[in-house]
């Protein structure tokens, strides 16, 4: 370790937005998935010498000023509070792998809502050790940092393919592929002409994880043939992007949604979304994420932008003004 901060430290983590490869992550295929501009916050200042206690306060998710002490944090799998187990978590990996010679505070605040669904788990487990290595003077490299937040994260859902997690470290437009060897591939693209609508409806993932994975069980040779196709389209789809091809991708992101359906996590505010902005000149649109609501995007000619947005309003929805491709993980202020 070098020397440690002096003065608070300020970092700041990405959202995400699922491109390609919904659920097939998980069972390991590629997806492609990018980095939104709107922000998880993170503000972390270390405490006097001798003091050995973590503070957290994380006001949008009900998070007011709760203490423990750091050796105990996250002890026996469990945090101190429903939201505070990700950033315990982090403290527990971070300290078996360097030390935490020094009590810190850590307080959070998001540019969006969680019920988006983009992502903020991911963004604030990012935030959390990349904000403590900045901390206590410590060099990790974003290889080994996601390593260590694929550990914090899975001690508190147990399951993640991690693609999240790559989006919030690395930023822009990747090529996840959670097969073996794992690939993170940052993508050389050119800005994605994204809109995103959200359906109203706040998706639970892991009911639809465990949907698909029921249907797995029940169809073992058609969902893995779904998974193979889904697979080719992440391909292709990376293809599209590294070549500005909007509408070949268009095309590749429609066939991807019905995949989604076929898998039985697409729903009908959704789908209505979807049409709206295809019947809009959309060059195409699907659901991002597990489904079951959440956020679609619709990938569109600059001259049908207004076009598409009204259509997505006037069939229910909200346009969500985040924007594609941004930077991952950083420290503020500097």
């Amino acid at each position: 370790m070098s020397e440690f901060a002096t003065t608070p430290v300020h970092v700041s983590a990405p959202s995400k937005l699922m491109l390609l490869g919904e659920h097939a992550v998980v069972h390991h295929r590629p997806c492609l998935v990018t980095a939104m501009d709107a922000r998880l916050h993170m503000t972390l200042t270390l405490a006097a010498p001798g003091d050995e206690t973590f503070t957290i306060s994380a006001p949008d998710v009900g998070v007011e000023r709760v203490q423990g002490r750091l050796a105990e944090a996250f002890a026996g799998g469990e945090g101190l509070a429903r939201g505070t187990r990700f950033i315990e978590s982090a403290l527990a990996v971070f300290r078996e792998a360097y030390g935490l010679p020094r009590g810190v505070a850590i307080e959070t605040h998001s540019d969006f809502s969680s019920q988006y669904g983009l992502g903020s788990s991911s963004a604030t487990v990012a935030s959390a050790l990349f904000g403590l290595a900045q901390v206590y003077g410590v060099t990790i490299e974003p290889l080994r940092l996601f390593e260590l937040g694929f550990d914090a994260i899975h001690r508190v859902q147990h399951t993640g393919s991690g693609f999240d997690l790559a989006a919030a470290i690395y930023g822009g437009t990747l090529f996840y592929d959670n097969g073996t060897p794992r690939q993170i591939v940052p993508l050389d693209a050119p800005p994605l002409p994204l809109v995103v609508g959200y359906s109203g409806i706040k998706a639970d993932t892991s009911t639809y994880v465990r949907r698909v994975g029921e249907r797995l069980a029940a169809w073992p040779a058609a969902m893995e043939g779904i998974f193979d196709v889904m697979a080719q389209l992440a391909r292709d789809g990376r293809a599209a992007v590294e070549g500005g091809d909007w509408a070949r991708l268009g095309e590749v992101m429609d066939m991807q949604h019905g995949l989604a359906h076929a898998l039985g996590v697409d729903v009908a505010e959704t789908a209505a979304l979807v049409f709206a902005a295809r019947n809009a000149g959309a060059y195409g649109a699907k659901l991002s994420g597990a489904g079951g609501g959440d956020c679609m995007i619709a990938l569109v000619p600059e001259d049908r932008r207004a076009a598409v947005e009204a259509a997505l309003e006037a069939a229910g929805g909200e346009v969500v003004r985040i924007a594609p491709g941004a930077p991952g993980v950083r420290r503020e202020g500097e």
